[in-house]
């Protein structure tokens, strides 16, 4: 099945899906503002798994493998609605090459290719980092990154991170991305449907610049 009409048919499954609903919901939907922590931050708000989700069980900070593009670094902060930090929690991460594709996928001509995917445990400070690069986009998503956090065997939160809109459109103007700007809007994305508080409360902080690359930063806080 063409990757359009895969996407399509799951927006159209997750209106019709109550646990999907349900999941949908609980980013606030715009109408419900996100949790906040003790010292006033946002409890991170959810984004529904997706279809590309594999548990390969690859435990590395730098993920990009033979992808080229330009470099990323991800910093992630764990902690609790407490503001301390959680060690040993498990932040597993994936996401599209910058063609928008993803390894792994028969969809994708991808099987048994494993870039662009995997995990690191949060140190004492509830910290860990990953070395990737920029992502790319695709058809009815903003651009975005994957991750689960789990704590033991149970998974807190599933979600996804988006880059500054900025930031986005300087890596896209560069050769390096063929395809050129992310034209997909935030009613347009099939998972946030418009949600404007939650990709505000998920976008990260981003430093740096196409030739030397980014760094983004990310805290993420669960009940």
């Amino acid at each position: 099945m063409e990757r359009d009409e895969f996407l399509k048919n799951l927006a159209i499954t997750a209106t019709s899906i109550p646990l999907l609903l349900s999941a949908c919901k609980a980013t606030s939907s715009g109408n419900q503002q996100p949790a906040v922590t003790d010292c006033g931050a946002n409890v991170t708000p959810p984004v529904p798994e997706g279809p590309f989700y594999i548990d390969e069980q690859l435990n590395r900070s730098n993920i990009a493998e033979d992808r080229t593009g330009i470099p990323l670094t991800l910093l992630f902060t764990v902690e609790d609605v407490h503001c301390k930090p959680i060690p040993n929690a498990i932040v597993d991460i994936w996401h599209c090459d910058k063609e928008g594709k993803y390894s792994d996928e028969a969809a994708e001509n991808t099987v048994g290719q494993k870039w662009l995917r995997g995990y690191q445990a949060t140190d004492a400070n509830g910290r860990c980092s990953f070395q990737t690069i920029f992502p790319g986009w695709y058809n009815r998503r903003l651009t975005h990154i994957h991750g689960k956090v789990k704590v033991g065997n149970v998974t807190k939160q599933t979600t996804n991170f988006f880059i500054p809109k900025t930031v986005e459109e300087a890596a896209y103007a560069t050769p390096l991305y063929g395809k050129g700007k992310n034209p997909v809007t935030l009613d347009e994305d099939i998972e946030l449907r418009g949600d404007k508080k939650s990709y505000e409360a998920l976008t990260m902080s981003v430093t740096g610049n196409v030739a030397s690359g980014f760094i983004a930063s990310f805290t993420v806080v669960f009940v």
